[in-house]
């Protein structure tokens, strides 16, 4: 990554890696929707996707009737609720006060062991060349569904009838791949974010603790004196008194959906898998075994370009591949999912699959930037053998 790229592509591609799910940029909820929407924010069961500005695109929730203020009988034609899902069937953990996520080029300084949070100040060395910080005064919470079996069969039944309502009525243009249904979230009253790309060797961060007038503490990003801040932040730290809701959604975990090569075809009249172009990225061969050009990188391959740069689409391929038609994307700003690479990978194993799915715990392992799971992966070709090495491929008819 380099500096022409987003601060919020920075943040998401950099957090994902710390195996709490796939992170937002903006966790609040946005303005223009429902007043009770806005009262708890993401929730299990929504279906939508996310923006190049690190939001969750809220369409609707399969668990809520049509008529549900939440959905505003804006969904799919035909559409029927999913039964609710049991309390038992839930993950929950809680994340103390004080908590934060950070990659691995940023270290958390402890300088007052016994501070309290909220009250205590969070200070972060950053490395080069690029990171991320989700500070969490507050702490967060965590709820997260066990039992998938039902929602994948769900998704198998009304996936067609989701990308024809999205980029039909909704008018989402979503690329086949990008429809993404949340089965867990993790939500926090407050919190702090930064991302930074600096060819500086180090520089430090503070989120600090301020008293407000009302008695209640306030978290903001202020400089340290005499040392050159290049990151992007911004923190969200309403007054308690204020009886905030638990509406932040710093995580999401969910499914990530893709239609078949003809459905999506027959749909939208354009390839709904993204083709490897020799030229520009290395070979891709019948087995789906994909190889790329030196220096190119996941995140690079995933954006449409051989290194660097911040879109996806342009000229892919033209002409015929068996009865499938393949024609340009037109050059869009994106983040990075990695499911979408696994779904376009499937889709190539699998060519007359109807839909293709894959789960964020899929990948969240095998991308950590952790040492106890070993290096991280760096290529699509790395995270493709992995996934052949340590998944299976379930497949069900009907």
């Amino acid at each position: 990554m380099d500096d022409t790229f987003s601060e919020s592509e920075v943040y998401c591609n950099q957090l994902m890696r710390r195996r709490r799910g796939f992170p937002l940029y903006v966790p609040g909820p946005p303005e223009n929707l429902s007043a009770e929407y806005r009262r708890h924010g993401v929730a299990i069961g929504d279906v939508g996707s996310i923006t190049p500005e690190g939001i969750f695109d809220f369409c609707f929730n399969i668990y809520l009737p049509a008529d549900h203020p939440i959905n505003d009988n804006d969904v799919p034609e035909n559409f029927q609720p999913l039964m609710p899902y049991a309390s038992k069937d839930l993950t929950s953990l809680a994340y103390a006060p004080g908590n934060s996520a950070l990659t691995s080029s940023v270290q958390k300084l402890d300088l007052s062991p016994f501070a309290e949070f909220p009250g205590g100040n969070f200070v972060f060395n950053c490395g080069a060349p690029q990171g991320a910080v989700l500070a969490l005064p507050h702490g967060s919470y965590l709820k997260k569904l066990k039992n998938l079996e039902l929602v994948r069969e769900y998704v198998a039944t009304h996936a067609e009838s989701w990308y024809k309502h999205i980029n039909g009525a909704r008018g989402r243009g979503l690329q086949n791949g990008s429809l993404y249904l949340v089965t867990g979230c993790e939500k926090a009253y407050s919190w702090g974010m930064a991302s930074f790309y600096s060819t500086n060797n180090e520089f430090q961060l503070e989120f600090r603790a301020t008293p407000r007038a009302d008695s209640s503490i306030r978290y903001q990003w202020g400089g340290i004196h005499g040392c050159r801040d290049p990151s992007q932040h911004k923190s969200y730290d309403p007054s308690p008194k204020r009886n905030i809701p638990l509406n932040q959604t710093t995580f999401i975990h969910g499914l990530s959906i893709s239609l078949g090569i003809g459905i999506w075809g027959k749909l939208f009249g354009k390839v709904g898998i993204r083709e490897i172009v020799e030229s520009r990225l290395g070979s891709a061969n019948g087995n789906g075994n994909m190889s790329l050009a030196p220096g190119s990188s996941l995140f690079s391959w995933a954006l449409g370009l051989p290194w660097g740069g911040g879109s996806i689409g342009g000229k892919s391929c033209a002409g015929e591949n068996g009865n499938v038609v393949l024609s340009d994307f037109p050059p869009v700003v994106k983040i990075f999912h990695p499911a979408e690479i696994i779904n376009d990978y499937l889709l190539r194993k699998i060519p007359n699959a109807t839909v293709v799915m894959s789960h964020d715990d899929d990948w969240r392992d095998i991308l950590a930037d952790d040492p106890s799971t070993g290096f991280p992966v760096q290529s699509v070709s790395e995270l493709l053998r992995k996934i052949d090495d340590e998944f299976s491929i379930t497949i069900k008819d009907g």
